[in-house]
């Protein structure tokens, strides 16, 4: 590990030490500690090596461009935008043990292997084997990381393309929806319009009939006379062309 380790890398060491020394820590509080720290999980004695690694990590991503970010409580890597979840951990290997009376069973024997996660769901992890170490498997972690991200970044990219175009589309239809229903009550005034004008010719016509009727009498009583003025006076409110004039 070099003289001077990445700051990440020194905070981890120092927090870590002190969570070591504080063994009335409850879990929940260890959560939220650890939470902006790198996420190693290994004995102390394997500790050494598990910081170099992550020195050799941080300081390739930095190198390119990238970096972390801390998300639901967990330290991240960030590249084009995209998060991925890792972790390095004390490997323990699955071991099937017969016992009494030919029955068997499952147990985990602990290893000083390493093995480097990384991904919330499907990971993809890398342990250390007799002939190749996981520090010499870096250039491969970066670059499936990177080539995680650019995909899913381009993922995202047709995402909101396609989001804006369904956008645009909803705006296109309720614009049509929109030009129809002002159509439809533009010809529904258009009808009603036609059907007061036909209904205010015909109350005038009846009207002049009736004055004929009357006047034949030579007699007409003020209470018909009032009616006659009303009715016309109807007729005019009726009358959409009148409307029209007035406006």
């Amino acid at each position: 590990m070099p003289n001077k380790p990445h700051p990440l890398v020194q905070k981890t060491k120092l927090d870590l030490e002190k969570l070591d020394e504080n063994n009335q820590v409850t879990w929940g509080e260890r959560k939220n500690y650890t939470g902006s720290l790198l996420p190693i999980s290994v004995e102390p004695k394997l500790r050494s090596r598990a910081f170099s690694f992550m020195d050799g990590l941080i300081n390739l991503i930095e190198a390119n461009g990238h970096g972390f970010k801390i998300a639901y409580n967990r330290l991240h890597i960030e590249m084009y935008g995209q998060l991925t979840e890792f972790n390095l951990r004390q490997k323990y290997y699955r071991l099937r043990v017969k016992g009494d009376y030919s029955f068997s069973h499952n147990t985990f024997v602990k290893s000083d292997d390493l093995e480097f996660q990384v991904g919330s769901y499907a990971r993809k992890g890398w342990i250390d084997k007799k002939t190749i170490k996981i520090e010499d498997y870096l250039p491969k972690i970066y670059s499936h990381i990177e080539e995680k991200s650019k995909k899913w970044a381009e993922h995202r990219r047709h995402q909101k393309i396609e989001e804006k175009k369904r956008e645009a589309q909803r705006k296109l239809e309720e614009e049509k929806e929109m030009l129809i229903v002002i159509e439809n009550e533009k010809t529904e005034i258009l009808i009603q319009n036609a059907s007061n004008y036909k209904t205010a010719h015909e109350i005038r016509l009846y009207l002049k009939a009736l004055e004929q009727k009357l006047n034949l009498r030579h007699k007409i009583d003020e209470s018909l006379r009032d009616y006659i003025h009303w009715a016309y006076n109807k007729a005019n409110e009726i009358d959409p062309l009148l409307d029209e004039i007035k406006d």
